[in-house]
């Protein structure tokens, strides 16, 4: 892996670091920012971890999560090293995060995640598409500091990995995932409690929100795409929030025969014909989906992706339908 050994000394050179992940963070981000935090603080290492939307609900679980600060607002100093996870590009972590880089005060800025990227916004990467999560990287990375994995961290990197497998469910499983979900396992990880606070705590109210979702379920292409659709009205009705949409396009995924997955979710609305929706992908084909949001100028993994669109929902849906029509073999 490129630059593991670079990055390893700038980490150690470091005595002030500022771990951020993208918004609107998954299991990856999250669990990836805690674990490097919670190890480079018994490194003893000035850490702060940031993330403009916080930790979901779903993973406050998570050891350390209640360190995650969602406002740089009142960090002051300079650090020595800025870590960017499962990020390609440093726009990804949001508006604040962008302004404060550019006040020069985040000293080396380095960006970690199991994807390629071609956009050259930080200082130095470290990046592999072999590895299933970028918390499987992170595991390496503190390996390689020779750096005591404990429970809380195994904990967090093994939800890395069953959040970005689809709990080994998905193509990008590979042997050497279970062998390091294994090793976490060794470490203290408890697969049982942690499947359970992912999958198994629902609230009455996102099930009713995911009822109302499965009422819009649409089939297109012979049934090779299918989508659900969430509106404001569907949030106020059932006491939910955006938040509460969290997996719920893997509901129309989950049928046979489809290759194309989409959650049609709105964001905002803009006046009584126009919104902003959150378009989340997912393929369990052949498709690319990132290639079809980067088209939206939105990106991801080859089977998971998501843009942002505006108008109504019908000139949504068309413009979304034909782009991925064209892609379908």
């Amino acid at each position: 892996m490129n630059n593991l050994v670079r990055v390893v000394e700038v980490i150690q050179n470091s005595r002030r670091i500022l771990i951020t992940s993208h918004e609107k963070p998954d299991a990856d981000a999250i669990g990836s920012m805690l674990a490097l935090g919670l190890v480079l603080t018994r490194f003893d290492k000035d850490v702060v971890c940031y993330n403009k939307d916080g930790v979901p609900k779903v993973l406050e679980f998570l050891p350390g999560s209640r360190s995650v600060i969602k406002s740089l607002t009142n960090v002051r100093g300079n650090f020595d090293c800025t870590i960017i996870l499962d990020c390609t590009d440093v726009s990804r972590v949001g508006k604040e995060f962008l302004n404060f880089i550019s006040g020069k005060s985040c000293g080396t800025s380095v960006i970690v995640d199991h994807h390629q990227t071609t956009r050259a916004t930080a200082d130095l990467y470290l990046l592999d598409p072999v590895f299933s999560s970028t918390g499987m990287i992170i595991y390496l990375l503190i390996r390689k500091l020779n750096l005591e994995i404990n429970p809380e961290v195994a904990t967090n990197l093994y939800t890395t990995i069953i959040g970005d497998t689809g709990s080994f469910r998905y193509s990008n499983t590979s042997p050497e995932t279970f062998r390091i979900a294994a090793e976490l396992v060794e470490y203290g990880a408890n697969p049982s409690e942690i499947s359970q606070a992912l999958y198994e705590s629902d609230t009455p109210e996102r099930l009713q929100l995911i009822g109302l979702a499965i009422s819009t379920l649409e089939f297109l292409e012979n049934g090779r795409i299918a989508s659900v659709v969430l509106n404001k009205e569907m949030f106020n009705r059932t006491c939910t929030t955006s938040e509460d949409s969290e997996g719920i396009v893997n509901y129309p995924r989950s049928v046979k025969g489809v290759e194309v997955a989409v959650l049609f979710n709105e964001l905002e609305k803009i006046n009584n014909s126009e919104s902003i929706w959150k378009v989340s992908l997912r393929s369990k084909g052949e498709v690319d989906v990132a290639m079809i949001a980067e088209t939206f100028c939105g990106g991801g993994h080859k089977r998971s992706a998501g843009c942002m669109l505006k108008g109504s929902l019908n000139d949504v849906k068309h413009r979304i339908y034909r782009s991925i029509s064209e892609k379908l073999i």
